[in-house]
């Protein structure tokens, strides 16, 4: 038995259209991909780059951060120091101001009167003594025992030293006394202070003592200051060119002491 083997050849394949579109569509995404890969490649160094930058940046930040928080406190410590200068400064003006009020008051006279009996025996006689710095024109006012007022000026009162003030006086066997009186006089620096006795008489004797207000502003007020008085400014007391003092107001002289 004879076997017959046929072959046939074939010059050309028939050609598949949708086989073809396929495969280029498989090739342009391929592409795509490939493209797509490269750039987000791109935009991963990109954003590795913007990466780095941000960090530089936030160090410089944190630099400028720590620059500023040392600066801050080289600026509260240099606040605090000049602060503490100016305390300084304020406490030893202070104490510079307080000396000199010192120094000043420590020029006041204090002067008070003193019934004394007179050589006659038969009256007593005013006498000024004065127990503080220097006194200068002293002037005295009021109303001897008879009710007659006079006023009586003297230059100069030292440290220690009594006078006579004759025009003032009081009988001895009455027990009468002088009323009203008021001694003005200055210090060294013209600053006034004023002595006042409602009553005076040998057993009477109630002193006031006004002096001026020397420091304002860095000391308190006197209490009994020697711009008011006790009653009212008689007209006999009165000095040209210087106004009347005022009364001090809710102030009652016959008060105990």
């Amino acid at each position: 038995m004879i076997e017959i083997v046929s072959h046939i050849i074939v010059d050309q394949i028939p050609r598949d259209e949708w086989a073809v579109t396929a495969a280029l569509a498989a090739i342009a995404a391929a592409i795509l991909g490939i493209i797509g890969i490269v750039l987000a490649m791109r935009a991963i160094s990109q954003a590795k780059n913007q990466t780095k930058l941000a960090e530089k940046a936030l160090d410089a930040a944190e630099r400028e951060l720590t620059l500023a928080e040392e600066q801050l406190k080289s600026t509260e410590a240099a606040s605090r120091q000049t602060q503490e200068s100016l305390e300084l400064g304020r406490k030893q003006l202070e104490y510079l101001q307080r000396a000199d009020v010192d120094r000043a008051r420590a020029l006041a006279p204090r002067v008070t009167a003193e019934m004394k009996l007179g050589a006659q025996a038969d009256r007593y006689v005013m006498h000024l003594f004065n127990s503080g710095a220097v006194a200068s024109y002293l002037l005295v006012t009021g109303r001897d025992a008879d009710g007659d007022f006079h006023n009586e000026f003297l230059q100069k009162l030292d440290p220690g030293e009594t006078k006579p003030v004759t025009q003032f006086f009081s009988k001895a066997k009455t027990g009468s006394y002088c009323q009203y009186i008021r001694i003005r006089t200055r210090d060294l620096l013209g600053n006034k202070y004023i002595t006042e006795y409602r009553s005076l008489g040998a057993a009477l004797a109630y002193p006031v003592f006004r002096a001026p207000w020397i420091g304002e502003g860095i000391v308190e007020r006197p209490k009994r200051c020697s711009e008011e008085v006790a009653w009212p400014v008689e007209h006999f007391e009165r000095m040209p060119g210087q106004p009347d003092e005022a009364v001090e107001p809710g102030f009652n002289i016959e008060a105990p002491a």
